[in-house]
C-alpha cells in the first residue's frame, strides 16, 4: 500500500515535472527580413604586388551588417537572397621587404542561401546552411610603395551553423557562425608614383552574428 502510494506520488510529480518544461515555439513558414550584425575575423591573406612581389596582410577585428530576405516552407527549409558588408581595418602589410599599416579593406556580398532548420521538441532549434553569389571588393591603402582606391567583383560563397529561437510566431532571434571566402581579387595600385600595377591578394573571414528575424 506504502509502495503503491510512493509510486502514485512519484508519477504525479514526473508528470507536473515535464508540464513544465518550456513547449516549443511554433515555427512560422512564409516570408521573412532579416537584419544581422556582428564581428568579422579575417583571415591573414597572401599578397602579390607587380614589381614589388609577394608578402601578407594582416587585419584587425572587423564588423559586418546586413540583411535578408527569404521564404519559409514545411517549418524547415528556408530560401533567402542575402546583402552585407563586412569592413576590417589593416593590421601590416608586407610586400618586397616594404611594410605599411595605414587603409581598411571591405567585401560587400550578394549571396542565395539555402538553410535546413533542424524540427527538435525545444524552443531553441539548430541548422545549418548554405550558398553562393558575388562579392565586391574594396581597399583604400595609403603606404609608402603601395597606393590603392579601387574594387573587384568575384565569385563567392558561404557556409553556416547556428540555432535559432522562435520568440513568438512572428519574431526569431538568431545566432550564427559564418565562413566565407572568395575567388582571389585583383585591384589596380599606384606603385611608387610611377604607374599603376596589380594587387592581387586572398579573402576569407570567419563571423559571429546575431540576427533579428520576423515572418510574416
Amino acid at each position: 500500500m506504502f509502495g503503491t502510494h510512493v509510486r502514485s506520488v512519484l508519477l504525479v510529480g514526473l508528470g507536473l515535472g515535464l508540464a513544465s518544461v518550456p513547449a516549443a515555439a511554433e515555427m512560422n513558414n512564409g516570408v521573412y527580413i532579416e537584419l544581422q550584425g556582428g564581428g568579422s575575423f579575417w583571415d591573414d591573406a597572401n599578397v602579390s604586388v607587380t614589381g614589388l612581389g609577394s608578402g601578407e596582410a594582416k587585419f584587425d577585428t572587423g564588423w559586418t551588417a546586413g540583411a535578408a530576405l527569404g521564404f519559409r516552407a514545411f517549418d524547415m527549409f528556408r530560401l533567402e537572397g542575402h546583402a552585407s558588408f563586412r569592413r576590417a581595418d589593416i593590421d601590416t602589410v608586407s610586400v618586397g621587404g616594404i611594410e605599411t599599416a595605414d587603409g581598411w579593406a571591405g567585401t560587400a556580398a550578394f549571396l542565395g542561401n539555402a538553410y535546413f532548420d533542424i524540427p527538435i521538441p525545444f524552443p531553441v532549434k539548430p541548422y545549418v546552411g548554405g550558398g553562393a553569389g558575388v562579392a565586391i571588393f574594396s581597399a583604400d591603402v595609403d603606404g609608402n610603395a603601395v597606393d590603392v582606391d579601387d574594387d573587384d567583383t568575384e565569385f563567392a560563397w558561404n557556409v553556416m551553423g547556428g540555432l535559432l529561437w522562435p520568440v513568438w510566431r512572428h519574431l526569431e532571434l538568431d545566432a550564427r557562425y559564418r565562413y566565407i571566402t572568395s575567388d582571389d581579387p585583383s585591384i589596380d595600385a599606384d606603385l611608387l608614383g610611377l604607374g599603376t600595377g596589380q594587387v592581387k591578394a586572398e579573402f576569407s573571414a570567419h563571423e559571429v552574428v546575431g540576427a533579428l528575424r520576423i515572418v510574416f
